[in-house]
């Protein structure tokens, strides 16, 4: 029953962090895009690229966090109930 909560916990925290990563990158992007635009008064189209930017980062975090996920999942040691079966 151990395995279990932590399970469900890692993944919970891992849900959380990937809400707060993506939100947080694509709202840098679409500010350091904006900033740049009215620099360079090039329009909307640097935002857009630092949105993208934003998601790319995000989902190859996404991506990292999952593979160590994975791989600590296997590192958890099986509760004596499930050792019975």
């Amino acid at each position: 029953m151990k395995k279990e909560y932590w399970s469900y916990s890692r993944y919970a925290n891992f849900a959380m962090s990937f809400g707060i990563t993506m939100a947080l990158s694509i709202f840098l992007g679409y500010f350091a895009g904006n900033w740049l635009d009215e620099k360079f008064k090039t329009g909307p189209w640097l935002m857009l690229v630092g949105i993208l930017l934003g998601v790319t980062v995000s989902f190859k975090t996404l991506l990292s966090e999952l593979k160590v996920l994975e791989k600590t999942e296997d590192m958890i040691p099986k509760d004596d109930e499930d050792k019975k079966e």
